[in-house]
């Protein structure tokens, strides 16, 4: 379908980064921007008759980019281990902590296991009510599963390689990660979650491997990078910088401090940023951004709202872009037709309105061309496909999920909460189901009808490198599902928990708690 979105256009482009302008959007049925014109211009050839969205002086900027997460475990709220009384080491340390299987590793194997369909539709919604258009950190999946957020992993950007982007959650071996540089020599990229943990840890070597292996370029995106001294970074030389993405949120909650980013700035590495997991982070970043304001604020960063905006807009879009040869992050023609669009929040300039909006202020997110959930009556005039309602921050909105059983009507929220909350009351019994119902399929396990199996990443390799069944599914506790925003039990299980010193009780007053 063609689309075109009225509002006060914010399209972040190298030509003028800082332009804001009336105007419009014309998303082509291909799913790219066919042009982007300010005032009353007349429409590009084929969009006389496509649907017109006017939000009037609600802001439409570049689709929202989370660069670092681990989807499938999104279902879960914050953790913080009872025992732990001063901060950990390194990402091998907290998953060794007594309660970390039974809160995390147990209850996401059987969600996902019992049902993984809904698990993805429910963690999809979460990110969409927050305005992100892609993601990455997908788990394995035996056939691609039903995606309405782009798959940043396994993004294709209209050629037929599944691999223009490398990823890996596990420390890679130095011959691993020289066979990535050559990799990334002929083109590709590759996300790396490196050097996560204290300043000088054990785990500042897996950067000096990555160095070492030649993967430091222009290609290399490296999640944490949060044990790196401001010496480490020079390594990375300017002429050959990629993308650093910080996760300050689960940084300071793990670990009671963050990456240094001046010191990968100065090297002109691009800062993104990533809301990284249920169990340690925020829940989609537009939270994350007013994290990061909090921590530059603190740390002595000086990060403007502009720099904020851009972490998850055009930086990120970028350096995918070096990967896809596609512009995305920006909203220019030819490039991908990710959109989001919030209402104006404060009166401030226009990236301190973006900074402060919280999911009350998402007005609509498209993926791709497509609307895929946002106000009621934006989705409407959008034309948007089969949808289903939900309420967010006391508004309805419609949600554009299909239903995997039948893909030309909308999967009802009311249906993809129903079917984890019956895993949750009854996890063995919903483990039996779902492997009678396999093991009844006939067909290969790549088949686009078979039975959805998904194997959830973990942060250290070897015999843990996917997430493993529980011994007694009977004795699996799997909590509440959380909310889909930022509210009061999101800031109560803040305060006094995790290793961040007060700071990030400070996001509640973003959000007037």
């Amino acid at each position: 379908m063609t689309l075109v979105i009225r509002g006060r256009i914010v399209p972040m482009s190298k030509v003028d980064p800082a332009a804001t302008f009336a105007g419009n959007v014309y998303l082509g049925d291909d799913g790219l921007i066919e042009a982007v014109t300010s005032g009353k211009s007349n429409p590009p050839a084929g969009f006389s008759n496509a649907p017109v969205v006017d939000v009037g002086n609600a802001l439409v900027i570049p689709g929202i980019i989370d660069l670092h997460n681990h989807l499938g475990y999104n279902a879960l709220p914050l953790w913080s281990e009872p025992k732990q009384k001063k901060p950990f080491l390194h990402h091998n340390d907290w998953t060794d902590a007594p309660s970390y299987k039974s809160s995390i590793t147990w209850t996401s194997w059987v969600l996902a296991h019992a049902a993984p369909e809904a698990l993805l539709a429910y963690v999809q919604t979460r990110a969409l009510v927050g305005g992100t258009t892609a993601i990455q950190g997908w788990p394995a999946y035996n056939r691609p599963p039903q995606m309405v957020v782009r798959n940043i992993d396994a993004e294709k950007a209209g050629t037929n390689n599944p691999n223009l982007i490398y990823t890996s959650a596990l420390t890679e071996k130095p011959l691993d990660l020289a066979q990535k540089a050559q990799r990334m020599a002929h083109g590709s990229g590759f996300i790396y979650h490196c050097a996560e943990g204290q300043l000088n840890s054990i785990v500042t070597r897996e950067f000096a491997d990555a160095a070492n292996a030649g993967c430091l370029v222009k290609t290399f995106i490296g999640i944490h990078c949060s044990a790196i001294a401001a010496s480490d970074w020079k390594r990375w030389q300017q002429a050959q910088a990629g993308a650093l993405v910080w996760s300050p949120f689960s940084n300071l909650w793990l670990y009671g401090s963050t990456t240094d980013v001046p010191s990968a700035q100065a090297r002109d590495v691009s800062i993104c940023l990533g809301s990284d997991w249920g169990p340690s982070g925020t829940k989609h970043v537009l939270a994350e951004m007013k994290v990061a304001k909090l921590a530059s604020k603190k740390l002595g960063y000086g990060l403007t709202d502009k720099n904020l905006v851009a972490m998850v807009t055009c930086n990120a879009g970028d350096v995918l872009s070096r990967c896809w040869h596609k512009p995305y992050g920006r909203l220019v023609q030819g490039g991908f037709g990710d959109v989001t669009v919030l209402r104006p929040h404060g009166t401030g300039d226009v990236w301190s309105q973006i900074v402060k909006a919280t999911e009350a202020d998402i007005m609509l997110t498209i993926v791709s061309g497509q609307p895929r959930y946002g106000d009621a009556d934006a989705m409407t005039a959008a034309k948007a496909g089969p949808a289903g309602k939900l309420t967010i921050a006391g508004s309805t909105r419609k949600l554009a999920i299909p239903d995997p059983k039948d893909n030309t009507k909308a999967w009802r929220w009311a249906d993809i909460v129903a079917q984890l909350d019956a895993v949750r009351k009854d996890p063995a019994g919903a483990l039996k189901k779902e492997d009678a119902h396999r093991r009844a399929f006939a067909g290969p396990r790549t088949a686009d009808e078979a039975p959805l199996e998904l194997a959830l990443d973990m942060p250290n390799g070897g015999a843990l490198a996917f997430a493993g069944p529980p011994p007694d599914p009977a004795k699996v506790v799997i909590p509440p599902l959380p909310s889909l925003v930022h509210d009061k039990d999101f800031f109560d299980a803040i305060h006094g928990h995790g290793f961040h010193g007060g700071l990030l009780d400070g996001l509640a007053r973003f959000y007037g708690s």
